[in-house]
């Protein structure tokens, strides 16, 4: 491990994410946190005095222009992603991003021309394809236990959660793009597409909408949705259904969230031969009309950042894509983007 190339990284953007990425960043080997960049002068203290790059810019075009730089991780609010990555990409740097890929389709598939004319790799962030129990339902999936899959569902419900941090621009479509869909319907949407292998989606059905403009101060711009649901078609016959609120009137029985009072938080995926579920992690069988349930052994939990790193920066020396490639982000932005026009139009919208 001592003989692993080195690979710089700047870190664009320094809060909550960017310190998860440099925190997966420093415990691995041949990941250096080089530098730091952030308008906000605490937040690059802080930073600093908890991982010590050598370099810290105000400025991302200053980040960019330092040859030493290698990588950059991006985690800005949404309506930067693009424009930052775009940027890092044309200085000649490897991207990490952090999720929404972008605001748009356009946007996602301009990054995608760019990476791959450069010959640069960009990954999405999408940690949760990286925690033990994705893993371990990967491998079951892979292995052919349910065979003919055809149902999956994605849920991300809260009991409290409407976001006001980050300045507010959470609640703003103009700088994020959407609201609870496009915050952490990106994880239930991705979460089940992912353990289903990333079918190729066909079309999208959905409505979403706002209920609680009343939880939030009134002078607080809130233009975005707090409530969203779904239907997906992909190719081979799979159909999935999407439901995500940031506030929903739960009873108690909801577990417990650190984000949001209550959440409930599962993804499932239905198979002809068994049924997986991840939380809690169980693969669910009826052999000879008798229903067996096992426990999937998935080890110590975490919270996948580090796993994704090292798969980033092993793609980044080797030039393989990486696990949350370029294609996949274009066909993510896809679906998302064909949610919001299905509840605008009140159609089907079609992909393929």
């Amino acid at each position: 491990m001592s003989n692993v190339e080195t690979v710089n990284l700047g870190f664009l953007g320094l809060g909550w994410p960017g310190e998860q990425h440099a925190i997966a960043a420093a415990s691995l080997p041949g990941a250096h946190v080089y530098a730091a960049c952030d308008l906000g002068a605490e937040r690059r203290e802080k930073f600093a005095a908890q991982f010590s790059p050598e370099r810290g810019y105000a400025q991302y075009d200053d980040m960019l222009a330092d040859p030493a730089v290698g990588a950059v991780v991006v985690s800005l609010p949404n309506y930067l992603h693009a424009s930052a990555t775009l940027s890092a990409l044309r200085a000649g740097k490897h991207v990490l991003c952090e999720k929404p890929p972008t605001m748009n389709v356009a946007e996602v598939e301009s990054i995608r021309a760019e990476a791959k004319a450069r010959g640069l790799v960009y990954a999405f962030s999408r940690q949760s394809r990286f925690n033990n129990k994705m893993l371990a339902g990967r491998q079951i999936v892979d292995e052919g236990g349910l065979v003919k899959m055809y149902f999956a569902m994605g849920e991300r419900v809260r009991w409290a959660g409407i976001r006001g941090g980050g300045g507010g621009w959470f609640l703003e479509k103009s700088k994020a793009g959407g609201g609870a869909m496009i915050d952490i319907g990106v994880h239930a949407l991705d979460a089940a597409w992912y353990l289903a292998g990333c079918p190729k989606p066909v079309s999208v059905s959905a409505q979403v909408s706002a209920n609680f403009r009343r939880t939030v101060p009134a002078e607080v711009k809130f233009d975005v949705e707090d409530s969203g649901f779904a239907m997906l078609r992909f190719e081979g016959g799979l159909v999935m259904h999407l439901e995500v609120t940031w506030a929903g009137n739960m009873t108690d029985a909801v577990p417990k969230s650190p984000w949001a009072g209550h959440e409930l938080e599962n993804t499932t995926l239905y198979g002809d031969q068994g049924t997986l579920s991840l939380n809690p992690a169980v693969f669910y069988t009826m052999r000879e009309k008798e229903r067996k349930a096992t426990a999937i052994q998935t080890g110590p939990e975490t919270n996948g950042f580090d796993y994704q790193m090292a798969d980033f920066l092993d793609a980044v020396r080797t030039g393989r894509p990486p696990v949350n490639n370029v294609d996949q982000a274009v066909d993510l932005m896809k679906m998302l983007m064909a949610i919001y026009e299905s509840s605008d139009t009140g159609a089907e919208v079609r992909l393929t």
